[in-house]
Formats: structure tokens, C-alpha cells, sequence
């Protein structure tokens, strides 16, 4: 279950897996060009890399990914504790 502000680790592989795939359409989709529809997508850049059907990934498209998840956490690493 997942409580406020917190996302499960199943849930929240779930919704990195949906980020990847989403830029990958992202980057490549181009409305109405058909040799860059979402099928096309998919079955030339999606597929090769993560195999599922053409409704799921579809689903993944359509599915909102929380802010916490869209930004990479920036964390400025130290070599030594000051």
C-alpha cells in the first residue's frame, strides 16, 4: 500500500520503467508521420529494448509519472566530510 508522499518499491519500478519507455516515444513519435507513429515506435526502438506489446506500451504512454520520479535527484557527492 502506499502511504502519502512514499511510493512501494514495486510501484515505483513500475513507474521508472514507464519514464524510460515514455522518453524513448517521447524522443522519436512525431504526429502524423507515419514513419513515426507510435507502432513504429515500437516496433523499432521499444521492442528491441523492452519487449512487451504494442497496448502496453501504449498504456505506459498514457500513464502519469509522479514529479519526484521525472526529475533525477541531484546529489552533489563529497570526497571528504568537512
Amino acid at each position: 500500500m502506499e502511504t502519502m508522499g512514499t511510493i512501494n518499491n514495486r510501484r515505483r519500478n513500475y513507474l521508472l520503467r514507464v519514464k524510460l519507455v515514455s522518453d524513448i516515444v517521447e524522443q522519436h513519435y512525431e504526429p502524423g508521420s507515419y514513419a513515426n507513429s507510435y507502432y513504429k515506435v515500437w516496433r523499432k526502438y521499444v521492442y528491441p529494448q523492452y519487449p512487451m506489446c504494442y497496448r502496453t506500451m501504449l498504456n505506459y504512454v498514457s500513464t502519469p509519472v509522479p514529479r519526484e520520479l521525472r526529475q533525477p535527484e541531484a546529489v552533489q557527492l563529497r570526497l571528504w566530510e568537512e
